[in-house]
């Protein structure tokens, strides 16, 4: 049986790690930013697999951390550009040393608020007990993990919108208004809801109440009775035996 959330320690503890987490966040957050804009690189590059040659993985993604050290930028290198890129050099130099090639400012993508989401996640992983240490932090990377790719289909689904804006044409009235419909609804969920929808995904068991969690309890408990019972009467069985 899942260890018992007692509600008083849990919000205590909830407020210790996120206390902690938030104090902790701001220098960490740029190491992480990086960490997405890899893991996006990715999720984008996945995306863009097309017969059109203009979209067949046009899009280049950077941090410019003289600008900010958690925004990531994008750019359609094929539009965006008056010509290609080197293959065997950083976009982000290249621009620099070419400003000229461009021929369209690249847009940007604040991470700062699609990160937001962990610093409430991390404290409720925290706060919520286990049976040791270990198997929390089993469940602490198992939720970074499905919030990383949360975050990377947060990222792809608002350039996607973008590009259905910036760029009419490029994809169908259909899939125009399933990016803008996606791109909205994850901007409501990230930040707030995703960290708890996570959070008691993993820990569902033991946020059922506890007369849901007495059945199997008293099912298994049964069992050594049964089998107490079992050999009572094989006992008496071999006793009438040697009576006769």
């Amino acid at each position: 049986m899942p260890p018992r959330i007692r509600p008083l320690r849990f919000l205590l503890l909830l407020v210790v790690f996120l206390a902690g987490t938030y104090l902790a966040w701001k220098p960490l957050a740029p190491a992480y930013a990086q960490v997405l804009l890899r893991a996006a690189r990715g999720g984008m590059w996945l995306s863009e697999f097309s017969s059109d040659p203009d979209w067949r993985h046009p899009t280049a993604l950077f941090i410019d951390t003289q600008r900010s050290p958690t925004g990531i930028f994008y750019l359609q290198t094929r539009l965006g550009l008056s010509q290609p890129p080197p293959d065997d050099q950083p976009i982000l130099a290249w621009l620099k040393a070419t400003p000229t090639a461009l021929t369209q400012a690249p847009a940007g993508i604040p991470a700062e608020w699609v990160m937001a989401n962990l610093v409430l996640l991390i404290p409720l992983m925290l706060a919520t007990p286990a049976p040791s240490w270990g198997v929390k932090a089993k469940r602490l990377g198992i939720a970074l993990l499905i919030a990383l790719a949360l975050q990377v289909f947060d990222v792809v689904v608002s350039i996607k919108a973008a590009y259905a804006t910036a760029y009419p044409g490029a994809f169908s009235a259909f899939m125009t208004r399933v990016y803008q419909f996606l791109d909205a609804f994850v901007q409501s969920w990230d930040t707030q809801l995703f960290p708890f929808v996570i959070w008691a995904g993993i820990h569902f068991r033991q946020l059922l109440p506890a007369r849901l969690q007495t059945p199997a309890v008293t099912a298994s408990a049964s069992q050594p009775t049964a089998a107490a019972r079992s050999t009572a009467g094989s006992r008496a069985d071999r006793r009438r035996q040697r009576r006769h």
